[in-house]
């Protein structure tokens, strides 16, 4: 690990391909209990995503983001939150941080997880549990494969950190696992249009938050503009760093870990003159699962349906339905 108090740590997780045993996994568990104990993000480099993936995945955003605003709206999000969200759509109302004051100044591409037809959610419609929205293959031909391609990648590394984080909480490698049987995830294609140099104090690309799941995966081209809060309230600048993907923990891991683990606020503000394209993976439990907290007396936990969908249903006019 390399750190620097005024920078994000880097993380080598190239133990997590290599190692033959969870004891060798233990330094690399020790480090990442350090990291997001304290800080919260860091980048994590070695981690066997090919960069010809993300440089894929970049083209179909910048493609698909400079379709047609009447092409993107024949997708718009639909009540199971997928689909298009048009720039301006979203304003964070229920956040550990208050209420935004401005609409964020982005739009998104959301995919999520797959869920069965046969599935009672899916039947009844509730706690999005729904299906995906696609744009023209005809227009977007290799759109569909990239992203699912991308998501598969992602989930296999975010099950194999979901584990790490349990051995750095020094329980059972495995013990996390029944929450992500099915696992909930957002995967993001982010766009933010070029802002100028000097705008409103409380104008953002993405107003300051933290985020409410297990933990994200992010990708960032090279423009730059993430910034996160530090331990003295300092902003920093999470700058691009080439095949290093930004994790940042969530405010349900806080939660599981009994708050050892914290969830750092940050936000965006591109004032570089330029389109900024972000990609984050927010990788989630189970609809279903009843998440408890490690160490506690309270063994009733949180059903994580209902903590979703309570901040769904406050920070988005979509028409979602809650069981």
């Amino acid at each position: 690990m390399t750190t620097n108090k005024r920078e994000i740590p880097t993380i080598d997780v190239s133990a997590l391909a290599t190692a033959k045993s969870h004891k060798e996994l233990l330094v690399l568990a020790k480090t990442v209990y350090e990291v997001y104990s304290t800080v919260g993000f860091a980048y994590i480099v070695n981690h066997t995503i090919a960069p010809t993936l993300f440089d894929a995945i970049f083209e179909e955003s910048r493609l698909f983001h400079h379709l047609p605003e009447e092409e993107k709206s024949k997708i718009l999000q639909n009540e199971f939150y997928r689909g298009y969200m048009p720039f301006g759509a979203s304003k964070l109302k229920v956040s550990t941080l208050g209420t935004a004051v401005k609409p964020n100044q982005s739009a998104a591409f959301i995919l999520m997880q797959e869920v069965d037809k046969a599935d009672p959610d899916y039947i009844k419609g509730t706690n999005l549990a729904g299906p995906n929205q696609w744009p023209s293959a005809a227009l977007l031909p290799n759109f569909e494969f990239t992203l699912r391609h991308y998501r598969e990648e992602m989930t296999v590394l975010a099950k194999n950190l979901v584990r790490l984080f349990a051995l750095a909480l020094g329980e059972d490698y495995y013990s996390f696992d029944h929450y992500f049987n099915h696992p909930t995830n957002y995967l993001r294609l982010q766009y933010y249009s070029a802002q100028p140099d000097v705008i409103p104090a409380d104008q953002y690309g993405i107003a300051p938050h933290t985020d409410y799941g297990f933990f994200t995966l992010l990708v960032q081209d090279n423009v730059g503009g993430l910034q996160v809060q530090s331990q003295d309230n300092q902003w920093i600048d999470v700058s691009p760093v080439e095949g290093g993907i930004i994790m940042n923990t969530g405010d349900m891991l806080r939660y599981v870990s009994n708050n050892k683990i914290i969830s750092t606020p940050h936000r965006v503000i591109n004032t570089s003159g330029r389109e900024r394209y972000s990609i984050p993976f927010f990788f989630e439990p189970d609809m279903k699962s009843v998440v408890k907290k490690l160490g506690s007396s309270d063994t009733s936990g949180i059903k994580y349906a209902d903590y979703t969908m309570d901040r769904v249903l406050g920070n988005y006019n979509i028409g979602a339905k809650f069981n």
